[in-house]
């Protein structure tokens, strides 16, 4: 089991994390979402605060195994989000305008910046919660 930092950390990085996605997912860039055609609206909204928590999870736990090489606080965190968000984001949205039809190019890129700045905020909050 991991330290008490580890948790706070996970904690303090979801809430942020669901904070960030409500603005900018849930009233930012809901009228992108609700252009394509094949996109589910009836989704319970607790699914999406659930999948933030694990990914900050996940986050803080694949950051744990690589600190020594990003350092603590907000600076080592938010460099290591900067590397986990491109990563992530660049493959997976972009294929996800190959694959679906109806899936904006512009979105696409949206999704992938954001993602980004998502790995950014989430990890400098994360870094500052979670120094060994």
């Amino acid at each position: 089991m991991k330290n008490p930092k580890f948790w706070v950390a996970v904690l303090v990085g979801g809430v942020v994390a669901n904070l960030i996605d409500m603005v900018v997912m849930g009233m930012m860039l809901a009228p992108m979402f609700a252009s394509i055609p094949s996109m589910n609206q009836d989704t319970n909204v607790t699914w999406y605060v659930v999948g933030d928590f694990v990914a900050v999870f996940v986050f803080t736990l694949l950051y744990d195994r690589v600190y020594s090489s990003f350092s603590g606080g907000p600076k080592g965190g938010a460099t290591w989000g900067a590397y986990a968000g491109l990563l992530v984001s660049f493959p997976t949205w972009i294929f996800m305008h190959l694959m679906f039809v109806g899936f904006p190019y512009g979105l696409a890129w949206t999704l992938t910046f954001y993602g980004i700045l998502w790995g950014v905020l989430v990890g400098s909050v994360v870094g500052a919660m979670y120094k060994k």
